[in-house]
């Protein structure tokens, strides 16, 4: 013969580890979902801050030069160093923490600690460009460009404490 029927009551007795009762089942379900919606958060965030990083910075320092004589009226120099000197190796800096950004992102189990540095430097970076402004040569080209670009930052940073915070919550 045939094998019996199967009622679809009987499939979470048969496959969850002979475990009958659904309260069972359905706690440890809904604590994978909310740790996997929060980790989901926290790595794509990650990821588009990788992305951003990388693309921008390699911008920056391919395009120091033009972008130093479109920032700024004058000269500018900060400890001796011309403008596009500092934006190449910005550019430079900026692709590093870029790769940090998706080394984080890529791992099967989050750096928490490394997260949270990405986080303070994504402040610092913000803080900083405000700092920047105080500079009095810059060209309305200029002023947009590092206020979008901290606008950007900003808005990665914001996500990136939501996606910690749920990390937390859910650790």
């Amino acid at each position: 013969g045939r094998a019996p029927a199967r009622r679809s009551a009987d499939y979470l007795p048969r496959n969850c580890c002979g475990i009958g009762s659904m309260r069972f089942v359905t706690r440890p379900i809904e604590e994978d979902i909310m740790k996997a919606s929060s980790d989901r958060l926290l790595r794509r965030t990650l990821w588009g801050n990788a992305v951003f990083s990388i693309a921008s910075g390699t911008i920056l320092a391919i395009f120091a030069g033009p972008l130093a004589r479109a920032a700024a009226h004058a000269p500018v120099t900060v400890m001796g160093l011309a403008l596009v000197i500092l934006l190449a190796l910005l550019g430079v800096g900026v692709i590093g923490f870029g790769a940090l950004c998706a080394w984080v992102a890529s791992r099967p189990t989050r750096p928490l600690a490394w997260a949270r540095a990405i986080f303070a430097a994504d402040l610092a970076w913000v803080a900083g460009s405000a700092l920047v402004l105080l500079v009095p040569s810059w060209t309305t080209a200029g002023i947009v460009g590092i206020v979008v670009v901290a606008v950007i930052v900003a808005d990665l940073a914001v996500l990136e404490y939501l996606g910690l915070r749920r990390s937390s919550a859910t650790a």
